[in-house]
């Protein structure tokens, strides 16, 4: 169980700050406690992502895991005009598997430069993974997202929208996050769809999906099924239609570009939700990985909020 005790350190400038333990004679989290920690960065260089600053501050929470405390860390990252008394959407980026926050802010941030006014933060998963069933990562990953939004709800108090976007493994936990919570107003999944046996059930909420997954992708199959990370993936346009259905939509309509890539579109959904996805063609695992999707999960988000 992870709760949750704040403390705030003082200014630093420029690079980002890895932080160290709780202060000198405070007693350590037992398993039915956590910390979480808010580092300010201070003015950087300016960023190249629009409006968005690249002041950053980085959040540390305490999780227990198999019966140790570990430190885990999210990136914030806050508009360049920043006004606390604006209610702002928050968008949580997730990395894939092996890589760092650091390595996927640059999607968050570009979501938050373009239509949505939002606050990017960016998790790091336990063993630079996150837990779907068979990566070295143990983590309870849905119980520390849950608690880095509450945390973030305490700090942002006039925050009540939040949306995740995520690529690979990390896509694969915003699908789970989904499912399995109604934590999230919206996802935006690149290069991972729903798992086979982790699909939405009667119990899920009503949640807006854009999926976008390259049609060539040889680590996780378009088509679904075994894939070498060793899960098994519903086909993406089922993934989709299954969302779809939680959602209430209309029946989906398709289309083929000349390009050949593929898009599936579902209108009329309750509480005003959509779902869309975009296959693309000729495109592996990195697919959307770009200027242009960002752009495209900026505008999704927005028009869901």
């Amino acid at each position: 169980m992870n709760t949750l005790h704040r403390a705030v350190s003082g200014l630093a400038v420029a690079s980002l700050l890895l932080v160290g333990c709780s202060s000198e004679g405070e007693a350590p989290p037992s398993d039915e406690q956590a910390t979480s920690e808010i580092v300010d960065e201070g003015n950087a260089d300016e960023s190249q992502s629009g409006d968005m600053d690249n002041t950053e501050s980085e959040l540390i929470l305490s999780q227990v895991i198999e019966g140790e405390d570990i430190e885990r860390r999210a990136i914030v990252m806050l508009p360049g005009d920043y006004d606390p008394n604006t209610a702002y959407a928050i968008v949580l980026g997730f990395h894939g598997n092996g890589q760092s926050p650091e390595d996927f802010a640059w999607m968050a941030q570009r979501v938050c430069s373009f239509e949505l006014p939002c606050i990017a933060v960016v998790p790091e998963g336990y063993k630079r993974s996150w837990n779907l069933g068979v990566e070295e990562s143990t983590a309870d990953d849905v119980a520390f997202v849950s608690d880095v939004i509450a945390e973030l709800s305490s700090q942002y108090p006039l925050t009540s929208d939040f949306f995740a976007i995520g690529h690979s493994n990390g896509s694969g936990l915003v699908h789970v996050l989904a499912t399995e919570t109604s934590l999230l107003k919206g996802i935006a999944g690149f290069g991972s769809m729903l798992i086979e046996g982790r699909e939405p059930s009667a119990e899920t909420s009503a949640v807006s999906v854009l999926q976008v997954h390259g049609m060539d992708d040889d680590v996780i199959p378009y088509d679904g099924g075994d894939s070498p990370v060793g899960l098994r993936f519903v086909p993406a346009e089922q993934s989709a239609t299954l969302w779809g259905s939680v959602n209430g939509c209309d029946a989906g309509t398709g289309e083929t570009e000349d390009t050949g890539d593929r898009i599936l579109m579902f209108e009329g959904c309750v509480d005003d939700h959509r779902v869309l996805h975009y296959g693309l063609a000729g495109q592996g695992h990195d697919a959307g990985m770009s200027e242009e999707f960002a752009l495209i999960a900026s505008e999704f988000f927005a028009s869901v909020r």
